[in-house]
């Protein structure tokens, strides 16, 4: 499986809500750095609240993939988030991976 291959399954599972998946995909290390979610705890228990935040705010919040680019263990992701607005919203991130897990993590939302 391929470092695109896991974004995708990640993208999967947050667009289901599939909070289980994450153990999987997700890194016990794992950090999200995106400035507007300071101090979260690592790990897949950093992740699944904000999952279940996000859609029980948006219920039909879906991500839907532009481009995914990967060089080395990082993949770029532009997303069309849908579910806040009549609109969706253009979004970048980055994620490095490390043996088949997501280990870090970047957005920016526009």
């Amino acid at each position: 499986m391929t470092n695109i291959d896991v974004v995708r399954r990640y993208l999967a599972a947050f667009n289901r809500g599939d909070l289980a998946a994450f153990d999987e995909l997700i890194d016990p290390a794992y950090v999200n750095h995106s400035p507007s979610l300071p101090d979260l705890p690592r790990g897949p228990a950093g992740l699944k609240p904000i999952v279940e935040d996000l859609r029980r705010q948006a219920p039909g919040l879906r991500f839907e993939e532009v481009h995914l680019l990967a060089d080395g263990d990082l993949v770029a992701a532009h997303l069309l988030v849908h579910g806040f607005g009549p609109e969706p919203a253009r979004q970048m991130q980055i994620e490095r991976l490390r043996d088949g897990r997501i280990v870090e993590h970047w957005r920016v939302t526009a």
